[in-house]
């Protein structure tokens, strides 16, 4: 299903988690760390604030509690752009958190959530105002929703044959968190969302440990479009080796750009948000070429969130190696 150019009031909207980030310094345990950076991230809110800020037109949809830490979620999202003006507003539960500690190698990132009874975790399908959410070229879901409670899952079921009816191309991003729940559970609730959505994200990773997809990418991507069968473009990201689509007749590449990493977190999402923004222009090839752009430039940048534009991405594209210095 193609999106449509006009009459719609958003090109992108979403539902989807935000929470307040508190990261320790690189080197630093969260056990003795005596100081936080502090940020808000979610990777659908991460996902419009990157659109948004490509010039597009998006809105984020949750629940929060109305509290300050729910408060400055909601600024922080609307400061670049993004629509949040449908946000449900609770005045109890919880928002939630989790903390980051940035680790050496050999040790990781690691991620500690602490979201249990969250707002977010309470949403009901009749919360949402669904006239909002449809006015919209593409529908953008994770399956980071389905996993937090069974009325988030309900709730993007809901949405996305909803959209299906409304003739609103839906795009998802499996977005996979073993934190949150088990491979065996993820991939039974996960499929048929993906059977019912026009664009598919994945990881090789999660294609494997999901779905028991492996071998070459070109082998991984023709299986994944044949047994999720709706997909117009299944999208596999390669990390280090870039990404490639397939969408039917053939495969797009891109190779990943040569980054210094400051922040690996929110990467995925802005390389999503880069292919939306190149999609909607009419391109599967458009879309890969900003993904792999706007991904680079995120290494770089502290947080979650693209705090970048439209004209840095595309001088990044004509000039790959750039200037030591601009000026």
């Amino acid at each position: 299903m193609k999106p449509e150019k006009a009459n719609k009031r958003f090109d992108v909207t979403t539902i989807g988690s935000t929470l307040l980030r508190l990261s320790a310094a690189t080197g630093e345990r969260l056990e003795t760390a005596g100081l936080f950076s502090v940020h808000t991230a979610g990777t659908e809110g991460n996902t419009m604030v990157a659109l948004s800020r490509m010039g597009l037109r998006t809105a984020w949809v949750s629940r929060l509690k109305s509290d300050v830490i729910g408060r400055r979620i909601a600024n922080e999202i609307r400061s670049h752009g993004v629509d949040t003006s449908r946000v449900v507003w609770s005045d109890r539960d919880r928002n939630e958190i989790f903390f980051v500690e940035y680790g050496a190698a050999p040790r990781g990132v690691q991620i500690l959530y602490d979201r249990s009874g969250s707002a977010l975790s309470k949403i009901r399908y009749e919360d949402i105002d669904t006239d909002y959410l449809f006015d919209t070229r593409i529908l953008h879901l994770t399956g980071i929703l389905p996993a937090l409670s069974p009325g988030c899952r309900q709730t993007a079921e809901r949405a996305v044959e909803a959209a299906i009816a409304s003739r609103i191309p839906v795009s998802f991003d499996v977005n996979y968190r073993a934190k949150l729940w088990g491979p065996k559970k993820a991939a039974k609730t996960l499929e048929p969302l993906m059977c019912r959505s026009d664009l598919v994200f994945l990881t090789g990773e999660d294609a494997k440990d999901l779905f028991g997809l492996s071998g070459t990418p070109e082998k991984v991507l023709e299986t994944a479009h044949r047994r999720f069968n709706r997909p117009s473009v299944c999208v596999m990201t390669l990390a280090g080796n870039g990404a490639m689509a397939f969408e039917g007749t053939g495969f797009i590449r891109c190779p990943a750009y040569p980054v210094e990493v400051v922040d690996r977190l929110g990467a995925g999402d802005s390389f999503t948000a880069g292919f939306l923004y190149g999609y909607l222009g009419g391109s599967i090839q458009k879309g890969m070429d900003y993904g792999s752009a706007m991904a680079a430039l995120k290494l770089g940048i502290k947080g979650d969130y693209f705090i970048s534009n439209r004209e840095e991405v595309e001088t990044l594209i004509r000039t790959p190696h750039g200037r030591e210095v601009g000026r």
